[in-house]
């Protein structure tokens, strides 16, 4: 095995297990059936749903080829930018209402789109690394 590929092959490992030891603690916290012992805002839980059925069917595949095609520069332009909230949702609301449900809002559409992003890039630092592998070889 090509060292290269054998010291990438351990940072993907170390990576993808420190990914797993900050998802670890948020599973803890979470009841039977995963559902969570802290009590959701109603708002929050509502720019959540909207936030998913705004995304849609494709966004994840869109992502995901960004992360592919990109590789660290879609992720890092997923976690910089900010995306809008419908105006149309907020009309009429109190100050507090707006805030918290563009903070829950923009934060699941943010939190999509790095997660989607990041996978693309590791699959295909992966292919990648494993295609040099073959070639090289």
């Amino acid at each position: 095995m090509h060292p290269i590929f054998r010291h990438t092959t351990i940072m993907i490992i170390l990576m993808l297990v420190s990914i797993y030891g900050l998802i670890l603690p948020t599973k803890a916290m979470e009841g039977p059936h995963g559902i969570p012992h802290v009590r959701v805002n109603p708002i929050v839980k509502l720019a959540q749903e909207d936030a998913r059925q705004d995304l849609g069917h494709n966004a994840g595949l869109r992502w995901f080829s960004y992360g592919t095609g990109c590789w660290v520069f879609a992720v890092v332009h997923a976690s910089v930018s900010t995306p809008t909230v419908p105006s149309h949702r907020l009309l009429g609301r109190s100050p507090e209402y707006v805030n918290t449900y563009a903070e829950a809002y923009e934060r699941s559409i943010k939190d999509r789109r790095m997660e989607m992003s990041a996978t693309g890039w590791v699959v295909s630092m992966v292919a990648v690394l494993w295609l040099w592998n073959i070639f090289t070889d």
